[in-house]
């Protein structure tokens, strides 16, 4: 997940998986889009309040775009992964639908052993 990207083209990178413009991710994350063109600028260095609001927009984890802002230390290729999909359980709000994820999960994990031994 530590792809070495910097903070301003990792989020235009964010954005272009989006296919949001600075005025939609504006939008979604309910900040003004001079503050996102500033950013993506790099004019303004990012305050937890702005990033924050874009971690929700983006549905990531805010320690993931503290970390990518240089506010945080890097996490290992794992701990990222391990926060993201902590973060994805968490957005499932039925319960029923949180039991099929971890039933999928259970599956991957039984198919990925299979695979391993044979």
């Amino acid at each position: 997940m530590d792809d070495g990207l910097d903070f301003t083209t990792w989020l235009q990178a964010e954005m272009d998986k989006h296919q949001w413009s600075q005025a939609d991710l504006a939008r979604y994350a309910d900040l003004s889009r001079a503050v996102i063109n500033k950013l993506l600028n790099g004019r303004t260095y990012p305050q937890p309040t702005t990033l924050d609001a874009i971690a929700r927009a983006l549905k990531i984890p805010a320690e993931t775009i503290y970390r990518r802002a240089g506010l945080l230390p890097r996490a290992s290729v794992q701990d990222a992964y391990t926060a993201e999909l902590i973060h994805k359980l968490s957005l499932i709000k039925d319960a029923q639908r949180k039991v099929t994820a971890l039933r999928l999960l259970d599956a991957l994990i039984d198919e990925d052993e299979a695979q391993s031994l044979g």
